[in-house]
């Protein structure tokens, strides 16, 4: 009688399926220094791909399984259904039997136990994982008698005492091999193989191997020519061409000179268009690279570098459907291969599998892959073999994990072949140029230029960076605005409370036509109108903001203020002052203090001491500071910064995955997570609608029904949701309304009460 592993589908068939997804998936990589013979991995990955559904072959499961068809209750012992540990303890045996070198043999049977043992769930940590229990054994001993041989007559010839044996003397063996990243990389590219081939033999019945076109490296050229071929040369713009040439020619020049590069120039100077052409062709110069992988901190930047790209791709008429995939909470769950248009779970498993030639994502996606024991995380680790990996905006990084991402990206990247591009206008200092771990694409002596050129703005202090209180705030902003009548103005605040209490100030002192609120507690869907009509008319504007507008809002306006932080939070902001280098115009950027109510600076809420205190050593001996200066301060603040930092917790972490302690790595987190939760607001018809909708998929009876006719409204359902922090005493106005699975409704009938149309979710907000 023939074993089945899936309703409708043979064992043998998944098997062999899942073998030749893994291997293609495998051989499809080029240039991997995985430590150990190639040989000797793919034989590994051959083995764990065929066996590890093998303990489906009992009599077990499958009367689990025909129960499960015919909608009965299995009423058998559940313990003997599991198949897992008893396909990983076969697996293992059969790797340290067939590979003959001793180091490969012990490492490898290692690694393809963990892979097997889990591949249904998240890793663990690699102790717990090694011990198999007395029941464990008695239950494999009574699977071992009821497997179906016909189905592996290869396996009907081994003593299973020894495999047993063997078994248990798998957490001896695994105190003689040397744990360091390189193993942890391993073990993760192994799992990732194994759950991204068993997953796409049942969801897709194939794998989805895409490819940029052989062209691919004349797209930006093309674009810029056919874009810009009407536009005035201006400075901004001839120096723009400038640095996008010179980007490439570096690259070209010194793309076999090492795996990691910077790109730091100041901010609005072309650098994202810069950065793609420089990728774009540096796959043309080594063709074992494949995938470019973009990462940013914000998702409303990424959107913006997506629409960037589909003009890019659409001018030099390639499919941007084919060749993009944008993945990020808010993303649209839809996406073809070849003729198929797809949605719901589907189009989700495809996105999430990175299997797009390019990839446009969060930093938290792509940091939560790298370091990470989610199954559903580690499934596209295999698809950053061969990737470029661009990281925008890469200040952002916590300097705590410094020390962590210089050991750790140092050793990926030639693990995996791949290449690493770090973009930004104030540059950390994760990896020193003078001891060659970073090849600068633009040279020492050109960056000094280009930061001298630009004299966009001036940065001065105000009140010697004293405190300030709300009312004297108020009192000088409202005399500069009456001063200046005609500019616009940018104020941006540490909190959401300050930024809506001087909103409200504000209000009764200027045209309401003129002020525009920002912040996150504003509809994702009202953010990006907003955002829209300040780009498209900035005179006059009068905008309160919090730190959302920082990085790659790509609006222009002509006078800022900013609350005291970081010095790299402040020249983000100082990068919406004359980003355009309006010639008739000087910037101007001013930074103070805010005292709020409670009589407290509300930069010590949301940032580190080290950073504030760099910061305030440097304008102490400086009130003010000219754009073309900045590039010394920088250094001068990151210096500051890595001489005082501690290691401790990047030392924690590299610990964890040395020793394949990964139930420990829950401890990483790229951001600290305050807890909140969802709202979401019924502001208008279109709201009715999609929560009409979100309702009835609520009733579906299944859950995977429920997630996947989710997934096909979740991008524009999300558009109305919020994510609240709110204190203690004002979360009762949100507990008294409705909750649908895991949301808070705010209904039509107390949207103009709670949902203002100025500024918004109007709570009190944690700071």
């Amino acid at each position: 009688m023939p074993c089945f592993s899936h309703p409708d589908k043979l064992l043998r068939d998944h098997l062999l399926h899942v073998k030749e997804i893994g291997l293609q998936t495998f051989r499809n990589k080029q240039d991997l220094h995985l430590g150990l013979p190639p040989d000797d991995i793919e034989k590994a990955l051959e083995i764990m791909l065929f066996y590890h559904d093998f303990g489906k072959a009992t009599k077990y499961f499958q009367e689990y399984l025909n129960a499960s068809i015919n909608g009965k209750t299995y009423n058998g012992k559940s313990d003997l259904t599991h198949h897992a540990l008893i396909s990983a303890v076969y697996a293992s045996y059969k790797v340290h039997r067939e590979i003959e070198n001793t180091e490969s043999r012990m490492i490898l049977s290692l690694i393809v136990f963990v892979a097997v043992r889990k591949h249904h769930g998240n890793l663990d940590d690699l102790n717990n994982l090694l011990v198999i229990s007395k029941s464990e054994f008695r239950n494999l001993d009574e699977q071992w008698g009821a497997i179906c041989f016909d189905e592996f007559e290869d396996v009907k010839k081994n003593n299973f005492e020894d495999v047993k044996k063997f078994a248990d003397n798998l957490l001896f063996e695994a105190d003689d091999i040397d744990k360091n990243i390189n193993l942890y990389l391993l073990t993760n590219l192994f799992f990732s193989i194994l759950t991204y081939s068993d997953k796409s033999e049942v969801i897709l019945e194939k794998s989805a191997f895409l490819a940029f076109p052989a062209d691919i490296g004349t797209v930006v050229d093309e674009f810029k020519s056919t874009t810009f071929k009407n536009s005035a040369l201006s400075s901004l713009n001839n120096l723009r061409n400038e640095i996008y040439a010179v980007t490439e020619q570096e690259m070209i020049k010194k793309h076999s000179s090492g795996k990691i590069f910077s790109i730091n120039l100041p901010t609005g100077s072309g650098k994202t268009l810069a950065v793609i052409n420089t990728a774009l062709k540096m796959l043309k110069e080594d063709n074992s690279l494949t995938k470019i992988v973009y990462a940013l901190p914000f998702t409303s930047v990424i959107d913006q570098t997506a629409a960037i790209l589909k003009k890019v791709f659409s001018v030099n008429n390639c499919d941007s459907d084919m060749l993009l995939t944008t993945h990020h909470h808010l993303a649209e769950v839809k996406t073809r291969i070849d003729e198929d248009c797809l949605e719901g779970d589907k189009a989700q498993f495809i996105i999430e599998n990175w299997d797009k030639p390019f990839v446009l994502t969060t930093f938290w996606q792509l940091f939560y892959t790298l370091i990470s024991s989610k199954n559903s995380q580690l499934r596209k680790y295999h698809n950053l073999a061969n990737a470029i990996i661009i990281l925008d905006e890469i200040q952002t990084m916590p300097h705590k994990y410094w020390k962590l991402w210089h050991d750790f990206i140092s050793n990926f990247v030639i693990n995996f072949n791949c290449r690493v591009i770090l973009l930004t206008a104030t540059m950390p200092l994760i990896f020193q140029e003078d001891k060659n771990e970073i090849i600068p694409l633009v040279p020492s002596e050109k960056r000094n230029r280009y930061f001298s050129i630009f004299s966009r703005y001036m940065i001065r202090v105000l009140n010697s960076l004293n405190d300030i209180s709300y009312n004297d705030f108020h009192e000088l902003a409202i005399k500069h605005i009456q001063t200046e009548n005609l500019k616009s103005f940018l104020f941006v605040f540490n909190t959401i409370n300050s930024s809506l209490n001087f909103y409200r100030k504000l209000k009764n002192s200027v045209p309401k036509e003129r002020l525009v609120y920002l912040s996150t507690n504003i509809l994702p869907i009202d953010r990006k109108n907003r955002i829209n009509e300040i780009k498209e008319n900035p005179a006059g504007k009068i905008i309160v903001s919090t730190q959302l507008i920082e990085a790659g809002v790509d609006i222009d306006l002509d006078i800022v203020y900013r609350d005291f932080a970081p010095l790299d939070s402040i020249v983000q902001t100082a990068g919406r002052c004359n980003r355009n280098n309006r010639e008739e115009i000087t910037g101007e950027v001013y930074l103070f203090k805010l005292k709020n109510e409670r009589g407290q600076n509300d930069c010590n809420y949301i940032y580190q001491s080290i950073t504030l205190d760099a910061t305030a050593s440097l304008f102490s001996e400086k009130s003010s500071i000219s754009e073309h200066e900045l590039l010394t301060f920088i250094n001068s603040y990151y210096q500051k910064i890595k001489d005082r930092s501690s290691t401790k917790e990047s030392c924690a972490i590299i610990n964890y995955i040395k020793n394949l302690d990964y139930s420990s790595l829950d401890e990483f987190k790229m951001v600290e997570e305050i807890p909140s939760f969802l709202v979401f607001i019924e502001k208008d018809d279109i709201a009715s609608n999609l929560l009409k909708q979100f309702e009835n998929i609520m009733r579906l009876e299944y859950s995977f029904e429920r997630k996947n006719e989710f997934m096909k409204i979740k991008s524009k359902f999300y558009q109305y949701v919020l994510s609240l922090k709110l204190k203690d005493n004002t979360k009762s106005t949100y507990t008294s309304f409705g909750e649908i699975n895991n949301f808070r409704v705010i209904g039509k009938d107390f949207v103009d009460s709670l949902y203002k149309k100025d500024i918004g979710f109007s709570e009190e907000f944690d700071d």
